[in-house]
């Protein structure tokens, strides 16, 4: 059915009546109630084209010139900051350009979208250096694992550490008896040999554990350090989507002991590693890793997730199994910790 302007005083029907006529425009406006103007419109467009056309224009104005979305443009080819760091850096060169104003520029440039390896045309020293350093760890404690029975029946809360690299979306678990400070470090050290390079960046939140001390350890282990800002978890959101997946995926099962829900744990590691990612062109984890342990020259390199293999998966999947088939009881929501 077509479109009709809603206040239209005429319909696709009338206006191919007023096409067609012959009479004065006069008469015909005081016949269909309408002013000359619109008979005349109606005339000039012709039988064939009695429908309402888009009130859009045909292009939409812009408060850059063509020299501002230039430099626009010229900066995120260079620098590739994030859109909010390039907001923040052109708006004081530029104040009449706004976040909504360069996202759109960055749009019709086809520069909205990171690419997955930027500065392509760096130095060779400066490819060399990123091609042997982890582009950052993002280093994130959780209160979302399952309390379990422990020998004696007693229950007792677990917490998950979860390290993530940047690059290539490598994942690290590890389950702790506690939240500390000597918990944390001991993970920081895990998550080093875990990835295949050096740390150079360590991002976590403002949890207890993450103390001088831990910022000390991480200082030897030759990585910058810097802690979200309060309240903002969306600046570690790659960490805090990825807890929220283990609570959808694993925490649901009803599973006995702790030993198999680090066992369930590592073999979620283990899958999540081997699973095609769109942010990486459809590669998996392991293989980016793959990739960056083939590009570097040095022969005393670590291996990426030595902790973990297909052993593991295997057992994990035997541990869902078994759980489907016991029907454990709900636990009271006091008994999960909260973080």
């Amino acid at each position: 059915m077509p479109q009709i302007h809603p206040q239209a005083r005429t319909t696709p029907t009338t206006r191919i009546e007023i096409a067609r006529s012959t009479e004065p425009s006069s008469t015909v406006a005081r016949r269909y109630g309408i002013s000359a103007e619109t008979v005349c419109k109606w005339r000039k467009r012709g039988a064939a084209d009695c429908l309402d056309h888009s009130a859009r224009p045909h292009r939409l104005p812009w408060k850059a010139t063509d020299e501002e979305r230039a430099i626009v443009c010229t900066m995120r080819r260079e620098t590739d900051f994030p859109l909010d760091d390039l907001t923040f850096v052109v708006c004081h060169f530029l104040l009449h350009l706004k976040r909504d104003s360069i996202w759109r520029i960055l749009k019709a440039a086809g520069l909205n979208r990171r690419p997955l390896n930027p500065h392509p045309s760096s130095p060779p020293k400066a490819r060399e250096r990123s091609a042997n350093t982890t582009s950052a760890a993002c280093i994130s404690t959780s209160s979302n694992c399952q309390s379990c029975k422990t020998a004696n029946g007693e229950r007792r809360k677990r917490f998950l550490y979860v390290a993530i690299d940047r690059c290539s979306r490598s994942v690290h678990l590890a389950v702790k008896d506690d939240e500390t400070e000597k918990s944390a470090i001991a993970f920081l050290r895990e998550a080093s040999t875990a990835f295949p390079s050096p740390l150079t960046d360590v991002l976590t939140d403002n949890g207890s554990c993450f103390t001088p001390a831990f910022a000390k350890v991480r200082a030897s282990l030759g990585a910058h350090y810097r802690h979200t800002k309060p309240r903002t978890p969306q600046t570690n959101g790659m960490v805090e989507r990825f807890n929220g997946r283990i609570s959808s995926e694993v925490l649901g099962i009803n599973i006995y002991s702790h030993r198999a829900l680090e066992q369930v744990l590592r073999g979620f590691n283990v899958a999540y590693n081997a699973r095609r990612q769109r942010v990486l062109a459809a590669r998996k984890p392991n293989q980016v890793v793959q990739e960056q342990l083939a590009s570097m020259c040095s022969t005393d390199h670590r291996e990426a997730n030595t902790r973990a293999g297909p052993c593991d998966l295997t057992k994990a999947r035997l541990i869902v199994e078994a759980a489907k088939e016991v029907s454990q009881p709900d636990i009271p929501s006091h008994d999960w910790p909260h973080g």
